[in-house]
């Protein structure tokens, strides 16, 4: 998930509730866009780089995501600023899908379509 993007690593702008932690689910934020192999989640709440995340988002079409991810960089603002301030949240690697990949990738068919 660095800055030059290739047509393998297209982004879908798409907004869903995520529930994530390291050990549990307790933190809350949203899906600002996902790829193959990363997640722009926009939260007040964020750890440090390199750190493994359990995530769970429900999309709307249906069905359950889990999987872990790598915190790949993050950018902490105050929570009334979040939905204000650009890039507030992280930007989390794909490592493993624990269920619903498929689901995953139906979602990004949407971006040529």
């Amino acid at each position: 998930m660095g800055s030059s993007r290739n047509n393998c690593d297209k982004r879908l702008t798409i907004k869903i509730q995520v529930n994530f932690g390291l050990h549990d689910l307790a933190n809350m934020g949203f899906t600002e866009d996902i790829s193959i192999s990363g997640i722009f989640l926009k939260t007040a709440v964020v750890f440090p780089t390199g750190s493994q995340l359990r995530i769970e988002m429900n999309p709307e079409s249906g069905g359950i995501i889990r999987l872990l991810g790598k915190v790949h960089w993050s950018k902490q603002v105050a929570p009334n600023l979040v939905w204000t301030v650009a890039g507030a949240g992280m930007g989390v690697e794909v490592i493993r899908f624990l269920q619903g990949k498929d689901i995953y990738y139906d979602l990004l068919k949407q971006i040529n379509a």
